[in-house]
């Protein structure tokens, strides 16, 4: 599947056209513009159809932001102005699609590879970039097993572990307990048997216990299964003071849906993925209100430019930006400057300059300072938020420092919303 940065001409009709074509599954080809001979090409590695196509396409978003505003300002210029062109791999959330679609990448002469959203399909698609000799950035996917312990030289990961995830996590739950005067005591963990899911819970069960949490069970349940009643019924039976979820976006709908049904009156702390997705109010509603999910950005964010880009975005595709894809925008932004320093399109000499990024303060969009990679691609200072849907929307709550509003804990019952 290959596409240049720009949707085709008439991109109103074939863009909604391709929104509906993902959202329900379907093959989608983006037509191709004309790639000049000095254009740089970028694979994009994504699950553009399939069940997590929207996400994917969220995320593809980013990286489009990113490269019509770089194309926009001169291109590369250490490159003589050299325009950036996407080129997109559908991995139709699938490992072995995934690793095809990488070797298909590395054929096309792409520079360097962005992908793949799911851990699941990152991890084995790293592997084969590594291989290739082809730089890999990861902007989202966020299992600790894809840096750690694999001396690997060309994979980059903008994203925060997993672990840290969990570490961020609990660390809310903990302190809202408290500020309450309620401590949460016990918490059952419940996520999709993938990679993504079991690399989560792992970290989240070492930091309950960090914290005094009890784990009262650890659910894993099949990604996408069509019903979670008898799993949920489970839950509401155990009473714990917060449910910790690890979901993608069906999942995520499926499992506050059921909640509400069967009056589970807890609260839900999403793992970003579908809790974090502009489809999990769209598809909720009202009953999206008051869910919490641990996040890696949001526009009300006290940080610069976090507002002006949300309206470009905005204004852009017609839905807010959210973290996956500030992720991607700022990945892009990654690849940029190790291009501009590199002076170079050679993969090794791009490599190397990747090593050594070092993007801080106001250019970095992402809430923390640098970004910066340790020796085995992690970019070390990555870290989270917690944001809660209040009235609609997904707002900043934690830490206080830099949160737009206050949470609302304990949450309310579901027949008192």
């Amino acid at each position: 599947m290959t596409s240049t940065g720009k949707l085709p001409s008439r991109k109103s009709a074939a863009f909604g056209g391709l929104c509906a074509a993902i959202v329900m599954g379907a093959t989608t080809f983006y037509a191709p513009n004309a790639i000049a001979a000095d254009d740089i090409k970028v694979g994009i590695l994504l699950p553009l159809s399939g069940s997590v196509a929207p996400i994917g396409l969220n995320n593809r978003r980013g990286h489009e932001l990113a490269v019509e505003e770089i194309n926009a300002a001169g291109g590369i210029k250490a490159l003589g102005g050299a325009k950036l062109v996407m080129i997109d791999g559908d991995t139709q959330g699938n490992p072995n699609v995934g690793i095809q679609e990488t070797e298909k990448l590395a054929r096309k002469g792409v520079v360097a590879i962005m992908g793949a959203y799911q851990s699941g399909v990152t991890f084995p698609t790293t592997q084969i970039a590594e291989k290739l000799k082809v730089p890999y950035i990861d902007p989202v996917a966020i299992a600790d097993s894809i840096t750690e312990g694999r001396n690997f030289k060309y994979t980059f990961k903008v994203s925060p572990k997993a672990s840290w995830y969990a570490r961020d996590q609990l660390t809310f739950l903990k302190e809202a307990g408290e500020k309450s005067g309620k401590p949460v005591k016990s918490v059952v963990l419940m996520f999709e048997d993938t990679l993504f899911g079991k690399a989560s819970s792992k970290g989240q069960a070492v930091y309950a216990e960090k914290f005094g949490i009890k784990v009262l069970d650890k659910i894993s349940y099949p990604k996408d299964t069509p019903d979670l009643t008898a799993t949920i019924s489970r839950v509401k039976s155990m009473n714990p003071d917060a449910l910790v979820l690890v979901s993608y976006i069906s999942d995520a709908v499926l499992i506050t849906k059921t909640m509400k049904e069967l009056g589970v009156n807890i609260p839900i702390i999403g793992t970003s993925a579908g809790h974090i997705d502009p489809a999990y109010i769209s598809n909720l509603r009202e009953l999206a209100n008051f869910s919490f999910t641990v996040g890696e950005w949001s526009p009300d964010l006290k940080k610069p430019g976090a507002a002006e880009i949300n309206v470009r975005f905005e204004k852009k595709f017609g839905v807010p930006m959210n973290g996956h894809a500030a992720e991607t925008y700022m990945s892009t932004m990654v690849l940029r400057d190790a291009l501009e320093r590199a002076g170079s399109t050679d993969r090794k000499k791009l490599r190397d300059a990747l090593a050594k990024t070092e993007i801080c303060g106001d250019k970095n969009l992402l809430p923390y300072d640098c970004i910066k990679f340790d020796a085995s691609g992690q970019s070390e200072q990555g870290r989270l938020g917690i944001l809660q849907v209040q009235n609609g929307t997904f707002v900043s709550v934690w830490p206080e420092a830099s949160a737009a509003a206050k949470a609302v804990w304990p949450v309310p019952a579901w027949d008192k919303r």
